[in-house]
């Protein structure tokens, strides 16, 4: 019964659909790859956006509080006005200060593995986790000396590396589905 009800869901799937999402997909990684600068600072930019309305939301219940915790709403308010608007009047000089926080997290990171592969004896293949450390020191050093290439390189060339990867993943299983269709459903 069980079988036939999974048949069912397949049946109703349309496997063009997954690879016309894969196509845009693909394209969409593509022109960003192409154009990564722009991406990094639209992506910032929008983010700044966000924060704006978030603050905007939080000045409005801060109006309506009453004691400690409108005065804390109002605060919060007030941050997110000054980096919302930081992160769009200056999107590389908020991108590339985002991407100096991110490179001191991978060194941080970086550190403990390494000092985690040196101390633990016993840790199996600690060598790929010694490569991992230094890998990591390794792109947080190369951020914090190039912030704003940094800010573009996670921001721009990673989305649309992910983009790219989703959409040939998306195509293929579109295709995969279709595959499965003509074996199970009669159409």
């Amino acid at each position: 019964m069980a079988d036939v009800m999974q048949e069912e869901r397949i049946c109703d799937v349309k496997w063009g659909t997954m690879v016309f999402l894969g196509l845009l997909s693909l394209i969409f990684g593509i022109i960003i790859l192409f154009y990564p600068g722009v991406t990094a600072a639209v992506i910032v930019m929008l983010f700044g956006v966000l924060i704006l309305i978030l603050a905007f939301l939080a000045l409005i219940i801060a109006l309506m509080s009453t004691g400690g915790k409108a005065t804390m709403l109002l605060l919060a308010a007030i941050l997110g006005f000054l980096v919302g608007a930081g992160a769009i009047i200056s999107p590389i000089a908020f991108g590339a200060f985002v991407a100096i926080m991110i490179a001191v997290v991978l060194f941080v990171i970086g550190i403990v593995d390494i000092v985690i592969a040196l101390g633990e004896k016993t840790y199996p293949h600690r060598w790929l986790l010694f490569i991992l450390g230094i890998l990591s020191i390794i792109v947080a050093l190369l951020i914090m000396f190039y912030p704003a290439a940094g800010a573009v390189a996670l921001f721009g060339v990673i989305v649309g590396l992910y983009f790219a990867i989703y959409g040939i993943l998306a195509i293929i299983a579109g295709f995969a589905l279709r595959s499965v269709k003509k074996q199970y459903c009669m159409s």
